[in-house]
C-alpha cells in the first residue's frame, strides 16, 4: 500500500505534517487528489472539541481529481475534477489524497477558478437546507408572497451564500455585520443591514417590517431572546451554531415560535439522504458557471498543504474578522 503526508492533530492540539497510508476505498467512494480546500469556522470549533488520544485529518470543502473509484462507484470517472464538503465522520481533505462518497460529491464548476469554487459546498449546502428543509422555500421558483428573513453574521461564508439564495428568490433579506462591511452586505443580496454593535431590537424595529424567520449565523444563546421578540408568531428560529449559554425554549410557546437546528453534516453524518447534497452541489455548479451565484472566497493562501500552511489559515479566520471564505489553494506537486 502507497504512503500519502497528511495534517493531523497531535494529543497537544498541534497541527504536525504525518505520513499515513493511502485511504482504502469503501464501495461507492471515490479517490480525490486535493487541488485546493476552504477553512471553516467548524474546523476550529472541532479543534477545541478533540480528545486527546486523537489524530484526526480535518477539512471539508475540496476540490481535487479523481485518481480511483471503488468496486461499486459509478457517478464519476477517473480523472474527473469534483468538489464537495465531506463529512466528519471520516478523515478530511487536509491531505494529499482523500476518500469520498461519491454521493456528497459533484462536477467542479468549470467557468470559476478552484479557489473560488472550492470555497463554496459547505456553506451552499447550509443554505439550500434551510431555506427548503428549514423553511419550505423552493430554489428553483420565487416568492408568490412577501417574506422577510433577518441574519445574524451575514458576512460570514454561509451568510454571504445565504442572503444571495434568499434575494434571488424574492426575500426581503435583513442581515448583521459590522458598518464597515454594509456594501458588501448589500453585493450579497442584503436589503437592509444591520450594525451588530447595536441594539438589535430598536434596529429591526425601526424598518417596519414583519420578520417572518431568522437565521443565528453566529452564537444561538446570545440572541435567542431578541429573535423570540422579533420573529413573528408561528415563525422560524433557525439556528446553526452551539452556544455556552442557556436557552429557554419555553418563551417560544406564547408566539407559537419553531426552533430548528440546521447542522450541514447530518445527513453524511448520519447517512441520511446522502445523494441529496450530491444533486444540491450539481446545481451549485450550474449556477456558478452561469454566474447566477458570486463566490464567496476573498482570501486565498498560496503554499504547500502541510502542518504550517493549515495554522496560518487557523490563526487568521481565529480572529473572527474574515469575511466570506478562506481557500488554500496547493503550490506543491500534486501526486
Amino acid at each position: 500500500m502507497s504512503n500519502m503526508q497528511a495534517v493531523v492533530l497531535n494529543a497537544q492540539r498541534q497541527f504536525v505534517d504525518q505520513e499515513r497510508p493511502t485511504p482504502v476505498l469503501r464501495p461507492v467512494d471515490i479517490l480525490v487528489s486535493i487541488q485546493a480546500i476552504a477553512v471553516n469556522p467548524i474546523d476550529l470549533k472541532r479543534v477545541e472539541r478533540i480528545g486527546p488520544t486523537d489524530s484526526p485529518v480535518f477539512g471539508y470543502d475540496a476540490l481535487g481529481t479523481i485518481t480511483a473509484l471503488g468496486p461499486q462507484a459509478s457517478r464519476f470517472k477517473v480523472g474527473d475534477r469534483v468538489f464537495y464538503a465531506g463529512s466528519t465522520q471520516r478523515d478530511g481533505a487536509y491531505a494529499e489524497q482523500q476518500a469520498v462518497d461519491e454521493r456528497l460529491v459533484a462536477l467542479a464548476p468549470k467557468n470559476v477558478s478552484a479557489a473560488d469554487a472550492v470555497a463554496m459546498p459547505l456553506t451552499w449546502l447550509t443554505a439550500a437546507e434551510i431555506l427548503q428543509d428549514k423553511l419550505g422555500l423552493s430554489l428553483e421558483r420565487p416568492l408568490d408572497h412577501p417574506l422577510s428573513l433577518l441574519i445574524i453574521n451575514g458576512a460570514g461564508g454561509a451568510g454571504s451564500i445565504l442572503t444571495q439564495l434568499a434575494h434571488q428568490l424574492g426575500v426581503t433579506v435583513l442581515a448583521t455585520s459590522s458598518p464597515r462591511h454594509f456594501e458588501w452586505l448589500r453585493q450579497h443580496g442584503v436589503d437592509i443591514p444591520l450594525d451588530y454593535h447595536q441594539p438589535l431590537v430598536p434596529q429591526v424595529r425601526a424598518t417596519k417590517l414583519t420578520i417572518d424567520a431568522s437565521v443565528n449565523l453566529f452564537d444561538t444563546g446570545r440572541y435567542f431572546d431578541d429573535l423570540v421578540t422579533l420573529v413573528r408568531p408561528f415563525g422560524h428560529l433557525v439556528n446553526v451554531t452551539r452556544t455556552s449559554l442557556p436557552v429557554d425554549v419555553q418563551k417560544l410557546q406564547a408566539k407559537s415560535q419553531s426552533f430548528d437546528w440546521e447542522l450541514m453534516f447530518t445527513k453524511s453524518a448520519l447517512t441520511y439522504q446522502l445523494q441529496e447534497q450530491g444533486v444540491a452541489l450539481e446545481q451549485l455548479q450550474r449556477w456558478l458557471d452561469d454566474g447566477r451565484l458570486k463566490s464567496t472566497r476573498t482570501q486565498t493562501i498560496q503554499g504547500p498543504l502541510n502542518a504550517a500552511t493549515i495554522l496560518q489559515a487557523h490563526q487568521q479566520l481565529a480572529q473572527h474578522q474574515t469575511v466570506g471564505k478562506l481557500v488554500i489553494e496547493r503550490t506543491d506537486s500534486i501526486k
